[in-house]
């Protein structure tokens, strides 16, 4: 039996980002055809591509000026190795969603309860997970690295965002998102979906259900409240169970819920734009 068509949530539009429609049922892959493995060293690559050809250009503008970059094979080399390490750590949960195929279709990465307030992501984890050392890096090769990347734009907005989680949980274990993304070709059939139940569904089998904290864009938001996640500043959002999921959907008014959310405009639950959908940090 198809699954109904999906509903709206209304949330904050971004001008210039066109709204999304519902994805069609006949259009959703069937659970049979999506497998959630995890991802290997052998995949960094396909991790690296994808993150440059699914981010929006904007975003990597930003974070990667112009005037800084090398040649594009060079970049999804240097991004490779910066990331390739990760892959190792036993509480960062690279998780691939794969096709009846064998085709990947969509990456998460979910740093597991317990793990410390220090986005990979950021230079620093050279450092704090002592990668310099794992890997055998120079120092000459670490800065060859970052040498292309905005420390503002990158290090200092990653900073900023783990001090807004440090003080919305604390020491309280969750676990965390970044980044989600899905392969064009495949976006709004339910891959990301399934890329959140594989941590949702842990998180919800503990007693009480461990939280989950994400930052998003606000325009990807009603993807996120759809499965629970409750915004709780300009872009963090956090799910503590599936209660929170019901207290969302049977809201008849929805009035106190949007009043938060200014001048909301609809977008879909189930799809969201591509550069949205694809955001390093999950803005």
């Amino acid at each position: 039996m198809s699954q109904p068509k999906a509903t709206f949530i209304k949330v904050p539009a971004t001008p210039g980002y066109e709204q999304t429609q519902p994805v069609e049922p006949e259009r959703r892959l069937a659970d049979s055809e999506i497998r959630i493995d995890f991802c290997t060293e052998q995949d960094i690559d396909k991790i690296a591509e994808g993150l440059y050809a699914i981010f929006p250009t904007v975003f990597w503008d930003k974070k990667e000026p112009l005037h800084l970059r090398p040649d594009d094979p060079t970049r999804q080399r240097l991004l490779a190795k910066r990331l390739l390490p990760s892959l190792t750590e036993p509480d960062i949960k690279w998780i691939k969603a794969v096709s009846s195929a064998g085709e990947i279709m969509g990456v998460a990465c979910w740093t597991a309860p317990g793990a410390p307030i220090d986005n990979y992501l950021h230079r620093s984890a050279v450092s704090s997970y002592h990668w310099q050392e794992k890997m055998n890096w120079t120092d000459a090769e670490i800065d060859e690295m970052w040498a292309h990347v905005s420390d503002e734009q990158w290090n200092g907005e990653i900073r900023r965002y783990d001090e807004i989680r440090r003080e919305v949980l604390g020491d309280e274990p969750h676990w965390f998102l970044a980044p989600l993304m899905t392969w064009p070709e495949f976006q709004g059939r339910g891959v990301g979906k399934k890329l959140l139940l594989w941590a949702m569904e842990q998180a919800d089998a503990t007693t009480p259900p461990t939280p989950m904290y994400l930052e998003s864009a606000p325009t990807a938001r009603a993807v996120y409240m759809h499965c629970g996640f409750v915004p709780t500043g300009k872009v963090n959002m956090v799910r503590r169970g599936p209660a929170v999921v019901e207290g969302l959907e049977l809201e008849q008014d929805g009035e106190k819920k949007l009043e938060a959310l200014e001048k909301a405009e609809e977008v879909s639950v189930e799809s969201v734009a591509q550069e949205m959908e694809a955001d390093m940090v999950g803005r």
